[in-house]
């Protein structure tokens, strides 16, 4: 017996989560002006009555999809803070490896989200860059925070300041993020890893 009105398939966030890992790879490989909702309909199989009912527009879906790419880095780097039994160096190579691997899977497109989606996010989506420079402005206390563990371990020399290593360690990660995408070679992002912790000895 029913006992109360169907649930609309709309709803289902199932839907709205497919739409947007979609996105997500479109918008890199593509570029955000040049990935329509039809194309986003077209290539997740999410109707558009679904995707629209998720997202008013396509700036919706974008800020969705920066979520969607904060999602991904704060997990990662939530379990690296926790895995203390493991050395800080060893940590911040593990995390490289899987930057790597991202890299290599996008086949080179897009070689930091957050950059690219930040050059390519219009006027008219001001929220969306607000909330990569939030992203990058919570980053910053993580990765400081890794750095004390390693100087509470004895990994790295005493008079290392935490806070200014994490803030040139976040401007060599992005720099050795973008040159492997123009190079073609993730070997770049572990070179400079390696470097940045041997500077830190």
């Amino acid at each position: 017996m029913n006992t109360g009105p169907a649930k609309s398939k709309s709803t289902n966030p199932v839907n709205r989560t497919k739409a947007v890992e979609v996105a997500a790879q479109l918008v890199l490989r593509q570029g955000y002006s040049y990935v329509s909702m039809d194309e986003v309909v077209r290539v997740s199989g999410v109707s558009k009555s679904n995707i629209y009912y998720h997202f008013k527009n396509k700036e919706e879906l974008l800020q969705a999809v920066v979520q969607y790419w904060i999602a991904q880095y704060e997990s990662e780097l939530y379990l690296l803070l926790s895995q203390r039994e493991r050395g800080v160096e060893e940590r911040i190579y593990s995390f490289m490896a899987l930057l790597s691997a991202g890299i290599e899977g996008r086949n080179y497109e897009g070689s930091c989200p957050f950059v690219t989606l930040y050059m390519q996010t219009p006027d008219s989506a001001p929220q969306v860059k607000e909330s990569i420079s939030r992203f990058f402005r919570e980053l910053r206390p993580m990765v400081e925070k890794l750095f004390q563990q390693g100087l509470d371990r004895g990994e790295f020399r005493k008079e290392i300041e935490p806070g200014p290593a994490a803030l040139l360690f976040i401007a060599a990660l992005e720099g050795s993020l973008i040159l492997a995408g123009t190079a073609r070679d993730v070997g770049i992002i572990e070179q400079s890893a390696r470097t940045f912790c041997q500077m830190l000895r």
